[in-house]
């Protein structure tokens, strides 16, 4: 009988979530519209000309150019030429390292890549709608399997960007490796913990804010840290509690609430086993030091 091989497939462009999908309106809510957010943003110019300003330098698009746009990037908008322009953005979730080789690059779309992105539109039409509060949602009869095909065809559409940029003379393009691509994983998911220090986290919110399954988050970030997901978090709390017991007067009761802890007695019990000390022992020890 035939053996036959079996491939494991590296998804090289991964995107996770799909935040927003629209026409852009130069004399409504987007007229002298300035933002910059934590996911990627894909302007094309489906008619017309404009400009997009991206952290403080313009760039001109014209008809079937396209542009991507990093995380964090202060950028806006705005008609190059007349009031006739029509552009389609895409906002979208990604960690892929591939994808920081195409940020603030301009493309014309070949033909290929001008499929990929009208079926987009196409898809999204029949799938998606942005309501009241500018937040993406299905449709009452949506396309089957709309959403899953709008990801596909863009995931192939930055694909084939990213060949044309490795293809040119001189080309500066470096793919990271799996193992910078955990790190910076990791990296997002510490981050987060900072950010939330004052929360009570739980470790689906965490595996949510990523898009990933908890049992890869939390076996990922054990094999780079060393340390469980909760024993980090708990970690920077106390490193926090340490920080707040000595440069203010706050009482270890209202730290404890500060920091999203239900008992004042489980967080003491915390406090010392990563300080050796009570909160109060802890205070007192590090004002002597400074008397």
């Amino acid at each position: 009988m035939k053996k036959y091989l079996r491939h494991r497939i590296e998804n090289v462009i991964d995107v996770k979530e799909l935040i927003a999908l629209e026409y852009l309106d130069f004399e409504g809510k987007y007229k002298n519209y300035i933002e910059a957010h934590e996911f990627w943003e894909l302007c094309y110019v489906e008619k017309g000309k404009i400009a997009i300003r991206v952290d403080g330098e313009e760039r001109i698009l014209n008809e079937n150019e396209l542009m991507l746009i990093a995380p964090d990037m202060l950028h806006s908008y705005r008609s190059a030429q007349g009031n006739d322009n029509r552009v389609f953005v895409v906002c979208f979730e990604s960690f892929s390292q591939a994808l920081k080789s195409l940020s603030v690059n301009s493309f014309v779309l070949e033909e290929r890549e001008l499929n990929c992105i009208q079926t987009v539109i196409y898809e999204n039409a029949q799938t998606f709608k942005m309501d009241e509060k500018d937040l993406l949602s299905a449709i009452s009869e949506p396309n089957f399997g709309g959403g899953q095909a709008i990801i596909l065809q863009l995931e192939y559409l930055l694909i084939s960007l990213i060949r044309r940029l490795s293809r040119e003379e001189n080309s500066k393009i470096v793919f990271l490796s799996e193992e910078r691509f955990y790190a910076d994983l990791v990296g997002v998911i510490t981050r987060f913990l900072h950010e939330h220090i004052h929360e009570k986290l739980s470790l689906q919110s965490i595996c949510d804010k990523v898009n990933y399954s908890r049992s890869f988050v939390c076996k990922t970030f054990k094999e780079q840290t060393g340390e469980t997901l909760i024993t980090c978090f708990n970690r920077l709390k106390m490193e926090e509690a340490k920080r707040l017991l000595v440069g203010t007067n706050i009482s270890a009761t209202e730290i404890s609430e500060q920091l999203g802890f239900s008992e004042l007695k489980y967080f003491g019990a915390l406090f010392k086993k990563y300080a050796g000390l009570s909160p109060l022992e802890y205070r007192e020890k590090e004002y002597g030091k400074n008397n």
